[in-house]
Parts: structure tokens; sequence; C-alpha cells
């Protein structure tokens, strides 16, 4: 679990400590990281995987309750990890084990506020990235999964010193500052490179650490890559009432999700059917199975 983070706040020297912090916070469970670096390989044996989640007798459980949710709305009941594997498919299964892996390492954590708005704003990030993703005909699952940590470094800061990231949160909502300026201010990097560094020091997947690092920087990658679905699905969850900040969407930016639609092709179009509305719904929905 995170260390207590009210050990850390007020700390004079918090800004240079800040790498050395990062790297002292535990790491990911070992399950975690185990699926992340299943992620995406078309080799990965399936009974393996059932049993590295079977193997977690609380994981199993919220992954059961989860899969028997509204939220994939399935007509048979499942009733084990293999089952899981056999109705959501392989992928899927992983990517819902590692987020549920994830929420349980962060634990009685995210009831500091700061914490929840981030992980709400998480969850809400990889519902749009895979429904982005079933338009391209991307890997949905592998979305969704870099959607979940894209921001694991803001998890990072908060988890030093709570009591900071929420007066800077405070701060963000009547400041024309952006997020990533008062990370900068307040603690010496912003929770993209915190988010770059904890990719090293946990030794995630290159790719996820991609994400992790550049999904707010301007996109010099084609929109349908995992990067190009993590940005837009971010930047598209603030426009829907999902941002960590606590302040209405910015209507005077370009709208992310009509700016993803446009470069579409014809036939790629055809395959969307919901409305700003609709996926506004579609994520409280998700976001709130995943929370219950």
């Amino acid at each position: 679990m995170p260390p207590n983070a009210a050990n850390f706040a007020g700390s004079s020297s918090l800004v240079s400590d800040v790498p050395q912090l990062l790297q002292n916070l535990p790491a990911l469970p070992t399950i975690s990281t185990r699926l992340l670096a299943m992620m995406g390989r078309p080799d990965a044996d399936l009974k393996g995987v059932g049993t590295l989640i079977a193997s977690d007798g609380v994981l199993t459980a919220e992954v059961l309750r989860i899969a028997n949710s509204s939220m994939f709305g399935l007509r048979s009941e499942v009733r084990s990890v293999l089952q899981a594997i056999a109705f959501l498919g392989l992928e899927r299964t992983k990517a819902l084990a590692c987020t549920v892996a994830i929420k349980n390492y962060l634990g009685n954590a995210l009831q500091i506020p700061a914490l929840q708005r981030t992980w709400r704003h998480s969850l809400a990030v990889a519902v749009l990235a895979d429904e982005l993703a079933t338009w391209t005909q991307a890997d949905g699952a592998e979305a969704y999964t870099a959607g979940i940590l894209h921001d694991l470094g803001a998890l990072g800061l908060i988890a030093m010193s709570p009591t900071r990231y929420l007066k800077l949160l405070d701060e963000a909502v009547a400041s024309e500052t952006t997020l990533l300026e008062l990370e900068r201010i307040h603690y010496g990097l912003d929770h993209c490179e915190a988010g770059g560094f904890l990719a090293g020091v946990w030794n995630l997947p290159p790719f996820m650490g991609e994400v992790m690092r550049l999904h707010h920087a301007p996109l010099k990658q084609a929109p349908f890559t995992l990067l190009g679905l993590t940005h837009y699905a971010s930047r598209g969850a603030d426009l829907l009432g999902f941002s960590v900040v606590n302040r209405p969407p910015d209507t005077t930016s370009p709208n992310a999700i009509e700016e993803f639609y446009e470069q579409l092709t014809p036939r790629q179009k055809e395959r969307v059917a919901l409305s700003l509305a609709d996926l506004q719904m579609l994520i409280a929905t998700r976001v709130n199975a995943m929370e219950s």
C-alpha cells in the first residue's frame, strides 16, 4: 500500500527530495506488473493468466463482481476467472484484473479527496479510450489499461503529500495557470515527469512509460496509437466532466472528441453511434460500477 503520505506533508525539502521519495514508494503489486508485462502479447497463456489472477482471492472476488455487474451486461453468471476470460476475452480480463489490483494497492488512501478525483478521472479516461479504440478497431483492452495507468505519476505525487496536492487543485480552480505548471511549482516536476520516473523504477513496459510521460504533450504520433487514444481520452474526459480539477469544462478549447472523430475514415465513422451525452452516461455508468 502507498505510504502514509502525511509523513511528507509540509516538508520544506520536499521539492529537492521528490525523486528519492518517488523511488521509495512501494512498488505496484507483483500481479499488476506481471499482467502488464503480458499486455498485447498474443502468446500469453490463457491458463497461466487465469492461475495468476486466481492466486489472489480478494482480486478474484472483485474481478468476478465487476464481470457480473451492469458494466458488461452478461446474460450468464460468471463464477470463475476462466469463465470471465471465456466471456470477456483474455485481454479484457487482464485489463480488469490490473485495474482492481491497482485500486487495492491504493486501498484506504482513496479516501483522500485529491486521490479520489484523480482515480475517478483515470477510470473515465480508461472507459473513453476503450470506446475510441472500438471506433478505430484498435485494441480496446490495451487502451483501457493505458487510461488507468496514464496518471500514476499524479498518484505518486499525491501519496507523497496529499495536503500539498489538494492545495494545488484548489489553486487550479481559480487560476489560469495549468495543472502541470502548478505541479512544477509545488513539487519541482509535473505528474507526467513523475510517471515516467515511476515507470522506470517499477520496470513497466516501455509503451506504458511513454503514455505516462507524453499524454499531455502535443501529439506527434497518429491519433489511433495507444498514446494518441490516451491523449484524446484524457482531454475528452475533462470535457465530459471528469476532470481532476473541480471546475466547469473549458468550452473555449477545441472539442477533443470532435477533433478525434474528424480524423476517422468514412467507414470508421459508421461505427460511431454515441452522442456526447451518451458517452457521458456510458462513462458514468462504468466508473460507478468500478467504484461500488
